[in-house]
């Protein structure tokens, strides 16, 4: 079901994100979204702007030769923050999501910012398609339903460059480690830390991974 399919209140809200100011058009009221979609409907997960979008921006912002001229890839972009911060710094950027509203939001929101040159493709994990190789991936807030990590996994494994890194962001839930592990498992070396970020005024502590294949 796209945006234009639904009754949306939309507020933009503006967001700093490594010294930029980023305006994000959002859904204003989740809960009336959530009345309007069918009871077997998928959660609309692409509506808010969650913290670990903002952690992994400023990450990127911080160390802006992850993604500068390189080729990056987003899984899950939601609302086109994480795409946008990579953009801004060099980076070439792809934006994925299985949900046709958050591309909309996606293109919306490059718009309002002034930012062009980002694709954005419909991709689902569960069925992925894409077949080219990208320098960077990144994704934030992705491994919240373990059901999604095997999936999850096979689409970075089949985007990812052998010389190239993903970026994930986490915001300490169990599932989120179990993914982390899961990666260890899989053979790929991982480096950890963790940033607390308040964009919405509440500060919330957010796992950042960066993975590598292990035999680079």
């Amino acid at each position: 079901m796209a945006s234009k399919d639904l009754q949306l209140k939309l507020v933009e809200r503006t967001v700093r994100v490594g010294g930029e100011e980023y305006r994000i058009e959002m859904v204003d009221d989740i809960d009336s979204l959530l009345a309007q979609l069918p009871q077997d409907a998928e959660l609309p997960y692409w509506a808010i702007l969650w913290e670990s979008a903002v952690a992994l921006g400023e990450q990127m912002a911080e160390r802006p030769e992850l993604v500068q001229s390189q080729s990056v890839l987003e899984l899950g972009a939601g609302l086109g923050l994480c795409g946008m911060v990579a953009a801004r710094l060099g980076g070439v950027v792809t934006q994925t999501d299985s949900a046709p509203s958050a591309l909309e939001m996606c293109r919306s929101n490059a718009v309002r910012n002034g930012i062009e040159g980002i694709r954005v493709l419909q991709e689902d994990w569960r069925a992925w398609r894409l077949t080219e190789l990208f320098d960077v991936v990144i994704a934030s807030d992705v491994a919240y339903e373990r059901a999604l990590h095997e999936p999850l996994m096979s689409a970075v494994e089949a985007s990812l460059a052998p010389w190239g890194v993903a970026l994930f962001a986490d915001p300490w839930r169990d599932s989120g480690w179990e993914f982390a592990d899961k990666l260890l498992k899989g053979g790929w070396k991982l480096g950890l830390q963790s940033r607390k970020v308040c964009p919405t005024g509440d500060e919330v502590e957010v796992t950042l991974i960066e993975a590598r294949r292990g035999e680079i």
